[in-house]
């Protein structure tokens, strides 16, 4: 008979092995990239993956817009979420720049105020981007796993 001290440490060997697998497939996921242009200057935005309980917090500060098409299938205000999207980077010209600012001897991240001045059609790929790497990208991730558990169960 197994001892209830090897019971307990099995199940906590099996929930660290799965937190630890979880945190390596979100340490690999790289940015994604949305492209724009400001006046004559190409310019890219580098959207960082964010942990999901990083992302569910911000997402939670925003509440949907009531009858706004885009939010209701979403818990959340997706542009306001995008807006506030942290630690995203620029790069033109193969400068990267991190966004932050001294201002009035604190840092302070600018790309809020950057986000509102892009191009609707740019706001829009960016919102895009934000949703496909946080909510979309899971989701299919997480369909594909049990479609492929209901094949390996239905060849056994």
């Amino acid at each position: 008979m197994t001892d209830i001290k090897t019971l307990i440490q099995r199940e906590k060997d099996l929930v660290s092995e799965l937190v630890a697998e979880a945190e390596a497939h979100y340490a690999a996921v790289g940015p994604v990239e949305v492209e724009t242009v400001f006046g004559e200057s190409a310019a890219t935005f580098q959207i960082p993956f964010m942990h999901p309980g990083e992302f569910n917090d911000l997402a939670d500060r925003f509440a949907p817009r009531p009858g706004v098409a885009v939010d209701m299938p979403l818990w959340f205000n997706i542009d306001a979420v995008a807006r506030h999207y942290p630690n995203v980077t620029l790069v033109v010209d193969g400068e990267t720049d991190d966004m932050y600012r001294v201002r009035d001897r604190e840092a302070v991240y600018i790309w809020p105020e950057l986000y509102d001045r892009m191009p609707p059609e740019d706001r829009q790929n960016f919102r895009m981007a934000v949703w496909a790497l946080n909510v979309w990208e899971p989701q299919q991730r997480k369909a594909a796993k049990y479609e492929s558990l209901k094949k390996e169960a239905g060849n056994a």
